[in-house]
C-alpha cells in the first residue's frame, strides 16, 4: 500500500474510517487499546496510522481513557460519525497533512481547469463517416491504393490522389503494360504493418506513478533499506545539500512496546541519548548527524559505514575473523568506549550488530544509550524491555536485573567488550566454563586469556572497573609494542 503523498479527499475519508471502527468496536464490546486498534487499521489506511491518531487527538476527535487505555470518540468525533462538521474536519485536514498533500498530482473530478503541468487535451474534430481518429494506441489508418494506377513515387497523405488518366479526347490513350506489383506494394489490401511506439502519455491520478525517494524535512532523501533491528529500520539516505550518503535510521517499532501517554518519555530519552553521542567526536564512533525526534516517524542521520562485525562473524563459519583484524578491532572499540567513558556516556548494548566499518575497514561503535531509551522506570509507567534477545549474551549480570544496578557503569561496558573478544577470537559465546581463547584458536595471543578473563567476571568488584585499567594490562602483557604504545589507535587506510 502506498505510503507517499495523497489527495486530501482520500485522507478524509480514512480518517472517518478510522472513527467509524471506533465507534462500532464500542458498540460490539470490541477492544480499543490502541496497539489493538493500529494493529487491525494500519494496512487499511494509506499513510502511517500514528498520522492519524495525532491528527484525531490534536483536533479533539478522540480521546485516550487514562484509567482503561481505551480510545474513544469524544463529541465531535461523535458530530463527524454522524455526516456533521465535514468542512471543518476537511480544513483540519488541510491544514495538519498539508505535507503529505503538498505532492499530490492526482485531479479533482469537479477540477474544471485541472493541472496545468498535464498537456491540454486535443480539440473536438468531426469526422466524416470514411475518415478514421487518430488514436495513440493505433497507427492512422493507411490511404486506399488506386488499382487502375500504379505510382512510382508515394504521394503525401495530404496531396490527393488524381483520378486515373482517361481520354480527354476521342483518341485512346495507352497505358504502360502492367508491372507485377511485389507483396509489399501498397497496391492490394496493405500487409498488416506493427503500429508505432505510442507516444508517452503523462499517467493519470489513478496510475500507478514510479515510487520517488521520500523527502525528510526538505533536507534528506530516504532511499533503499539496508538493514533493520527491534526498534527500526536503517535505509540509505542523501544529504541533499551536499550530495552526501548517509544513512537514515526510523525509529517507528519503538512504539510497538509503549501506550501514546509513554510516548513523551521515549522521545525525550531519545533526544538525549543522540544528542549525547554526537557530542562524543572520535575515530571509533558513529558520528551522529541531526536527529528529529517530533516526526510522526522519528529518525536520526549517521555517516553512512558498510556492513557489521556481524556480517564478518558469519563469514567466518563459526571461526571468528582473522587475529589480526580482531585485535586491530579489540583496540579500536576500546579507545572509542574510553572517550566516551571520559565524557559520562555509556554504551550498555554492546553486541556485533552495533559494531559497524567504514570503506578502510575501520571499527566504529554506534547506538550508544538505545537501551536506556527502553528501560523499566515504574515512576514513568514504563515496563522492563530487552532489545532483541540476540545481544543478551553480551549483557554484563548487573544489566539483567530488572532494576539496573545502581554500579552499572564503564565496568558493564568492559564486560560486553569482553565478550565480543572472544567472539572475535574463536567463533563463539564463552560460558561460564569455556576455554580461554588461545586453547580454542592457537593463533590468539596468549597474553590476552588473563585481560579477557577477568573483563567477564560476574561480580563487578573482581572485574577491570574502567577501559584505562584493562589497557594498562593489555601493554604490560604486549612489551614488545607489536601493538603500538599505550594511547596509539590503530587505524586502516587501505580500502578495503
Amino acid at each position: 500500500m502506498p505510503k507517499s503523498a495523497i489527495h486530501r479527499d482520500t485522507v478524509c475519508g480514512e480518517a472517518l474510517f478510522i472513527l467509524r471502527s471506533l465507534k462500532e468496536n464500542g458498540r460490539l464490546g470490541r477492544s480499543n487499546k490502541l496497539a489493538d486498534v493500529k494493529a487491525s487499521l494500519e494496512p487499511s489506511v494509506s499513510l502511517e496510522f500514528d498520522s492519524y491518531y495525532l491528527f484525531l487527538r490534536k483536533y479533539l476527535y478522540i480521546a485516550l481513557d487514562p484509567r482503561e487505555a481505551q480510545l474513544r470518540l469524544t463529541e465531535p468525533g461523535e458530530r463527524v460519525v454522524d455526516g456533521e462538521l465535514q468542512d471543518k474536519f476537511s480544513l483540519e485536514v488541510d491544514e495538519f497533512f498539508a505535507e503529505q498533500l503538498l505532492g499530490d498530482d492526482a485531479v479533482p473530478a469537479d477540477d474544471e481547469e485541472g493541472d496545468p503541468s498535464m498537456p491540454p487535451p486535443p480539440p473536438d474534430i468531426l469526422l466524416d463517416e470514411n475518415e478514421v481518429l487518430p488514436h495513440v494506441e493505433q497507427p492512422p489508418a493507411l490511404p486506399r491504393a488506386r488499382a487502375s494506377v500504379a505510382l512510382e513515387v508515394p504521394l503525401p497523405p495530404s496531396v490527393p490522389v488524381p483520378p486515373p488518366v482517361a481520354s480527354m479526347r476521342n483518341e485512346a490513350v495507352p497505358l504502360p503494360p502492367a508491372v507485377p506489383v511485389p507483396p509489399a506494394a501498397p497496391v492490394a489490401p496493405p500487409a498488416p504493418m506493427p503500429a508505432p511506439a505510442p507516444a508517452p502519455i503523462p499517467p493519470l491520478a489513478t496510475s500507478p506513478a514510479p515510487k520517488a525517494a521520500e523527502v525528510l524535512d526538505q533536507r534528506y532523501q530516504k532511499l533503499e533499506a539496508i538493514g533493520s533491528g527491534p526498534l527500526g529500520t536503517a535505509y540509505k539516505g542523501r544529504f541533499n545539500a551536499l550530495g552526501l550518503d548517509i544513512c537514515v535510521k526510523e525509529l517507528k517499532d519503538i512504539f510497538g512496546y509503549f501506550s501514546f501517554l509513554q510516548r513523551g518519555e521515549v522521545l525525550k530519552r531519545l533526544r538525549k541519548e543522540l544528542c549525547a553521542q554526537a557530542q562524543v567526536r572520535h575515530p571509533g564512533i558513529i558520528q551522529v548527524l541531526d536527529q528529529n525526534a517530533e516526526a510522526a516517524r522519528p529518525y536520526y542521520v549517521l555517516e553512512l559505514l558498510h556492513g557489521s562485525l556481524k556480517d564478518k562473524l558469519e563469514e567466518g563459519g563459526g571461526k571468528g575473523v582473522p587475529v589480526s583484524l580482531a585485535m586491530r578491532c579489540f583496540l579500536q572499540l576500546a579507545y572509542a568506549l574510553r572517550a566516551a567513558h571520559a565524557v559520562g556516556l555509556t554504551h550498555h548494548n554492546l553486541k556485533p550488530e552495533n559494531v559497524l566499518f567504514d570503506l578502510y575497514g575501520n571499527a566504529k561503535l554506534g547506538d550508544f544509550g538505545l537501551s536506556r531509551v527502553v528501560e523499566q522506570d515504574a515512576s514513568k509507567g514504563l515496563p522492563q524491555v530487552f532489545v532483541g534477545a540476540g545481544g543478551m549474551a553480551y549483557l554484563a549480570p548487573e544489566l539483567l536485573q530488572p532494576q539496573r544496578a545502581k554500579d552499572a557503569g564503564p565496568a558493564s561496558d568492559v564486560y560486553g567488550l569482553g565478550i565480543i573478544l572472544y567472539e572475535m577470537l574463536t567463533g563463539q559465546i564463552p560460558g561460564r566454563r569455556s576455554p580461554l581463547p588461545s586453547e580454542v584458536n592457537p593463533e590468539a595471543p596468549a597474553g590476552l586469556d588473563a585481560i579477557f578473563d577477568k573483563m567477564t567476571h560476574d561480580r563487578v568488584d573482581q572485574r577491570y572497573p574502567d577501559i584505562d585499567t584493562m589497557l594498562e594490562d593489555f601493554y604490560k602483557s604486549f612489551t614488545e609494542a607489536q601493538f603500538l604504545a599505550r594511547g596509539d589507535l590503530i587505524l586502516s587506510s587501505e580500502p578495503q
